[in-house]
């Protein structure tokens, strides 16, 4: 029996240099989730126009108490690397 070859995806986490570009990729996760905002929100204990003012672009500067949960419903992760 000959073994077969699977290319595993290869997953790299992704390194932002500013705040701006994180918040843009948690805004393209939000689109992307495929669950509407008020979906989302409810998963997270955050209201649903905090979801839309963070998906719009009105947030600029999201609370931890409202990020952590929200890409936490995400299903995703933060971690802090001090360089």
């Amino acid at each position: 029996m000959q073994a077969k070859i699977v290319n595993l995806p290869t997953w790299k986490p992704k390194t932002f240099t500013t705040a701006e570009a994180m918040l843009e990729e948690v805004r393209i996760l939000i689109h992307k989730d495929g669950r509407t905002q008020r979906e989302i929100a409810l998963n997270t204990g955050v209201g649903p126009s905090t979801i839309n003012h963070i998906a719009t672009g009105h947030t600029k500067w999201p609370r931890h108490t409202t990020l952590f949960p929200l890409l936490e419903a995400l299903h995703k992760k933060i971690q802090i690397v001090d360089k």
